[in-house]
């Protein structure tokens, strides 16, 4: 390679980095303090009606099962899905590894 086509790829790849490393500190300038609820009126509102609305002790449980129930039910399909395509493709790895060595079942 040239060496102009070099100092190329590395002009480029710094930019990226500095395009990159701006992102991320803006992006964690707007990130609340731990534990600070302030201005998020969904979550003061599960905070302090929660346990009234649905009669759970747990504000953890009711949040994830009552409140985003749905959502919840969407990460188990995501989950479960993935799970039986890991079995599927081993599975397949499995079966063709029987065939080249010949062995039967």
């Amino acid at each position: 390679m040239n060496s102009l086509y070099k100092s190329k790829i590395e002009a480029a790849t710094l930019l990226l980095v500095f395009i990159f490393t701006v992102m991320l500190i803006y992006g964690v300038g707007g990130i609340h303090t731990y534990g600070d609820i302030s201005g998020s009126v969904v979550a003061e509102q599960y905070l302090h009606n929660g346990s009234g609305l649905t009669g759970s002790t747990n504000i953890v449980n009711s949040i994830v099962w009552d409140f985003r129930g749905f959502d919840t039910l969407g990460e188990e399909v995501v989950f479960f899905t993935g799970a039986i395509g890991v079995a599927l493709v081993a599975r397949k790895i499995k079966n063709s590894r029987k065939k080249i060595s010949g062995r039967k079942k």
